[in-house]
């Protein structure tokens, strides 16, 4: 796939692209006003545009195009596809969630706008799956062409990282399985160990609140059985001592069962009542301990004192465990909040009910009994209730040891698994499948910079992949400063986005990458090394290059005269003259 036009219906340079080398090229003609009018002129604007209509996911409040200036604005795309057919594609800054299609096996005549449209406003989901068909690739199909192009279409802020581009501000299981697969290797492996790990981090979740919840610890479990069993002897020997009470010797016909009835319900509610009241200061003592509080400042400002280096990955993931230990306990208290509301209303019901049965039984008891019996008989009743409440309560502590028991024997099989997947990925990494994009690799930054790079795969402490790319000392192969600086870090970039290119050319996939400022920074030397370089891959692979720069990056020949490009490798020429040599033609 490769693009071949981009235009729009209204304040817009419509440019039409070269199959193979293009330059997009601001001219500063002001030098007082260079930074302000490199920023203004639209050449790295451009790569906005094109991901937008590649059906990048919109924010009106974070994307360029949202602002009022583009309001009533619609742009086009003309792709030309793996098959050699060309397809058109129309998504308005006003409507960017409906985009329509047209599919033609020509190109399309100057900048064309109105078609009977094979697929007018699809919505925008449906639309990135069609566009996704269109494209047709052949290879890495278990990934969604969204994920990959951001490679293809380096911003910036995406020469920070070979692999890890600037989108990728989550989680590992992100990009990574996906960059193994770009680099040969089967996925499905990394991304089954990341789904594990996720697993095993939510079941660890689920131990640390139940531990907390609960106040049980798994150790004790024997012992929290031997105080059952106690409680239960108790409440045994204490039904006994009920039972021997005969209410009846003096009987004053009264009916027996009304009697039972009421102690039943007496001893049932009771015994609710206990534990109502002893989860309510239960949940009272946890919402009273809140959060530990911890100044990070004050912390940093004390390491500093006594002269102790504290590392900005330490504090980021310290406070990441603050911020997380914080998260926990806002969803406890809320859902412990509600829990004692309930459990307050649950607790005025079972009292109102109680004294109402309490002075019923007592007004029945005065007939069949002395004070002093029916005052024994009830102290031992509500010993029974206390005895039987706390029976549940360990009751429920036990089936709360049995759960994590169970969520720790699973925390095991997955720690297995987890090891297992570990060595096949070492087993994987072994076979060499990126030998050949590796050995491209090489011969682009050898070619540019007269030294060896290298792209190299290593497994981490927790047995997951970790990617590298460096140059390298030609005498002991000992990692340079090179590869850290910014101008060869951009150079392993684009190094690396051409490598995948070319290990892919002869399959459907994408056939174009756009770098902008690509020269920014380097010498002369070796910007023109780059450029044959690229023309060089452009025309043996059938790739199109796309790139952007100012006037003053330039490169200068062996006589430091500049060295321009030709009115065919220029697709867009901007400047700062007046609005009329910006992208959109107005300055914002």
């Amino acid at each position: 796939m490769k693009i071949s036009k981009i235009y729009a219906n209204k304040q817009f340079k419509n440019i039409e692209f070269n199959e193979d080398f293009n330059v997009i090229i601001g001219r500063i003609f002001d030098k007082s006003k260079k930074e302000k009018d490199t920023h203004n002129l639209g050449k790295s604007a451009l790569i906005d545009v094109i991901d937008f209509l590649l059906l990048k996911k919109f924010d009106k409040t974070k994307h360029l195009l949202g602002k009022s200036v583009f309001r009533g604005q619609i742009f086009f795309a003309e792709l030309l596809l793996n098959n050699w057919d060309y397809l058109i594609i129309r998504r308005g800054a006003d409507n960017p969630t409906k985009i329509s299609f047209k599919l033609n096996d020509f190109k399309s005549d100057g900048f064309k706008q109105d078609f009977d449209w094979d697929e007018e406003d699809l919505p925008f989901d449906k639309a990135k799956e069609r566009l996704n068909e269109y494209l047709g690739f052949d290879v890495l199909r278990n990934w969604q062409y969204r994920t990959m192009i951001t490679y293809f279409l380096r911003t910036q802020q995406d020469f920070l990282d070979v692999f890890k581009l600037n989108k990728f501000k989550g989680r590992d299981k992100d990009w990574k399985p996906m960059m193994f697969n770009m680099l040969g290797f089967d996925s499905e492996i990394v991304r089954q160990k990341t789904d594990l790990e996720d697993a095993q981090n939510e079941l660890k979740q689920q131990i640390h609140i139940l531990r907390t919840e609960a106040q049980i610890d798994t150790k004790e479990k024997d012992k929290m059985q031997g105080l059952l069993d106690i409680k239960k002897d108790e409440q045994q020997k204490t039904e006994e001592q009920i039972n021997r009470f005969n209410f009846f010797e003096k009987d004053k016909n009264i009916n027996q069962e009304l009697v039972e009835n009421i102690d039943t319900k007496i001893q049932t509610l009771n015994t609710q009542r206990y534990s109502i009241d002893w989860e309510i200061n239960k949940i009272n003592h946890s919402l009273s301990l809140g959060v530990n509080s911890i100044n990070l400042n004050e912390l940093i400002r004390i390491y500093k004192e006594v002269e102790i280096y504290f590392p900005d990955n330490l504090m980021r993931n310290y406070q990441q465990l603050i911020n997380f230990n914080e998260s926990i306990t806002q969803e406890r208290n809320k859902f412990l909040k509600e829990n004692l509301q309930q459990l307050k209303e649950e607790q005025q019901s079972v009292n109102n009910e109680l004294r109402v049965l309490e002075n019923r039984k007592e007004e029945l008891l005065s007939y069949l009994t002395e004070k002093d019996s029916y005052a024994k008989f009830k102290e031992i009743q509500k010993q029974l209730a206390s005895i039987v409440a706390e029976i549940m309560r360990l009751e429920d502590k036990l089936k709360a040891m049995d759960i994590v028991g169970e969520k720790e024997d699973g925390l095991k099989k997955i720690k297995d698994a987890l090891e297992n997947k570990a060595r096949e990925i070492r087993n994987l990494i072994g076979e060499q499948k990126h030998a050949e994009i590796r050995k491209t690799f090489n011969s682009i930054i050898s070619a540019v910079l007269n030294v060896p790079a290298i792209i190299s795969i290593a497994q981490n402490k927790e047995g997951n992949v970790d990617f590298s790319a460096d140059c390298q000392s030609p005498r002991d192969l000992e990692v340079t400063a090179e590869g850290e600086g910014t101008t060869y870090g951009k150079l392993l970039c684009m190094a690396f986005d051409l490598s995948i290119l070319i290990h892919y050319s002869k399959n459907s996939f994408f056939r174009f990458v756009y770098h902008d400022g690509a020269l920014e920074g380097l010498d002369d030397r070796k910007k023109n090394s780059l450029l044959q370089q690229v023309k060089k891959i452009c025309r043996e692979h059938n790739i199109q290059y796309i790139f952007t720069l100012i006037d003053t990056d330039l490169p200068r020949d062996e006589n430091d005269q500049i060295v321009d490009f030709s009115d065919n490798e220029i697709c867009l020429e901007l400047h700062d003259k007046d609005d009329s040599g910006r992208l959109f033609g107005v300055g914002f």
